[in-house]
């Protein structure tokens, strides 16, 4: 399970990432996506997963649609949007 605590996301005790503006960042500060509207992104621009209705669905995990209520019940925490949850989830993994 993911921890938002302000802009920091934690797992267990450490600290595996943060969000800046509407970024996700790795620890290190290396740029893994970033979010917009209904959609996850690479670095690259390229949209890896979105929302529609109650559930994501994204094409870097193979396809698979995944309900908005787990997304909520494995990141915790913090002031962002559903798909800046979503994001986390995707791009730091839970």
């Amino acid at each position: 399970m993911l921890k938002i605590i302000g802009r920091e996301i934690w797992r267990g005790g450490e600290k595996v990432g943060f969000i800046e503006e509407n970024h996700v960042r790795a620890h290190d500060g290396k740029k893994l996506g970033y979010f917009e509207e209904n959609h996850v992104r690479d670095t690259a621009g390229n949209k890896i997963a979105y929302i529609s209705g109650d559930h994501l669905y994204t094409e870097s995990l193979g396809n698979v649609k995944i309900s908005l209520d787990k997304v909520n019940e494995m990141v915790m925490g913090g002031l962002l949007p559903e798909i800046g949850k979503c994001a986390v989830y995707i791009l730091i993994g839970a």
